[in-house]
């Protein structure tokens, strides 16, 4: 089994300690109920579809041959009917204690995570294999009925169940207005397999290094700039005012004409390098919806009003999937108009390396024939 399994039982069992400790349980009972943690899934084994009564029989065995006393005994073998009886409430302290252990395990932070194990498992064992939609449905109807008994439960894994339930439910509905497959493809599953501060991190950082490397292209245009702004300046000045040199000597103008063609080439490609672009990817006539899938950069949505603009911020905060392709797409954009500046100011830099070198071997050549 790929799900209930030794991590599975392991887990339960850590969980009943965390939970127990929370409610001040006295480490007898403690032990007692996560001895049941480790039989419960052990019934799968034998009848997946219907395990009560074999972990039952397996534990009695467990429990005779191990010579427990029948009080306690009974206390092992009362919390897991009562767990495998759920969603109905358990009656003893045991039982709440090992059913809130196998919830706090099974719909805890890695629910999204463990999920597709529980989906393979039944696959594999009885053969019942579920569409994307049916799935969802499915997941969702098992996060309804959590129900917690314990108040260090409650306290504990409430909120997570009720962040489960939307995430769940927002799933639900995209997979019943739209293509299954489209929506996989997609970023809806970041924040359930990846975690939140990773994906947060690589954004943070990505954005930084592009931001980096656009200044660092942008100084380098400056150079550029400048550099062939003043040359070319100082040449056209000399040759302005020095008349006589060039008419007593006309191949001096050679190297002069090269350097004015090459470094004015120079510098209108770092110029347009240095020249702001403003990517813009909404068109005035998009509807809303397509509009909302790119509004990360001021480009995109200076052509909608405030209450477009308000509400279509509103839609991206509340989908994750929504915000996560914004970001994508903006960053992608973003290379792409980096791509380009470092293309003008790779071509600027080999214009003013080819010029200045023709321009000294022409200036040579005609200095000494």
């Amino acid at each position: 089994l790929v799900y209930h399994n030794y991590h599975f039982a392991n887990e339960v069992a850590r969980q009943v300690q965390l939970i127990g400790q929370g409610e001040d349980y006295n480490t007898e009972l403690l032990d007692l109920v996560a001895t049941a943690a480790w039989l419960y899934p052990t019934g799968f084994l034998i009848d997946y579809k219907s395990p009560k009564q074999y972990s039952l029989e397996i534990a009695k065995t467990f429990l005779q041959v191990s010579k427990t006393e029948k009080s306690k005994a009974n206390t092992v073998l009362q919390a897991l009917t009562q767990a495998y009886q759920l969603p109905q409430i358990p009656s003893s302290p045991e039982g709440m204690l090992l059913a809130d252990a196998i919830q706090a395990h099974e719909f805890g932070h890695q629910f999204f995570e463990h999920s597709p194990y529980l989906q393979l498992e039944i696959d594999l064992v009885s053969d019942q294999q579920f569409s994307k939609k049916e799935w969802a449905e499915y997941i969702l109807q098992r996060l309804q009925d959590v129900h917690f008994f314990t108040g260090s439960a409650k306290t504990r894994f409430e909120p997570i169940i009720a962040g489960h339930l939307l995430n769940q439910k927002q799933i639900s509905r995209k997979l019943k207005v739209e293509n299954p497959e489209k929506i996989s493809r997609k970023f809806q599953e970041i924040e359930q397999r990846t975690p939140r501060s990773g994906a947060q991190t690589f954004f943070r950082t990505a954005y930084r290094n592009h931001i980096n490397l656009s200044a660092i292209a942008d100084n380098k245009a400056n150079i550029m700039i400048s550099v062939n702004a003043i040359l070319i300046s100082v040449i056209i000045t000399y040759v302005s005012y020095n008349k006589s040199m060039t008419e007593s000597n006309p191949m001096v103008l050679l190297p002069v004409f090269i350097f004015l063609v090459t470094g004015l080439s120079s510098l209108i490609f770092a110029v347009l390098s240095a020249r702001p672009k403003v990517t813009t990817l909404i068109k005035k006539d998009d509807n809303l919806f397509d509009r909302r899938k790119n509004i990360a950069f001021f480009g995109n949505f200076v052509h909608m009003n405030l209450s477009e603009y308000e509400e279509a911020m509103d839609h991206l905060l509340k989908d994750g999937e929504l915000l996560y392709g914004n970001l994508t797409r903006d960053l992608y954009h973003l290379g792409k108009v980096l791509d380009k500046k470092y293309s003008y100011i790779t071509i600027s830099y080999n214009l003013f390396m080819v010029g200045f070198a023709a321009t000294v071997i022409t200036f040579l050549i005609a200095l000494f024939t």
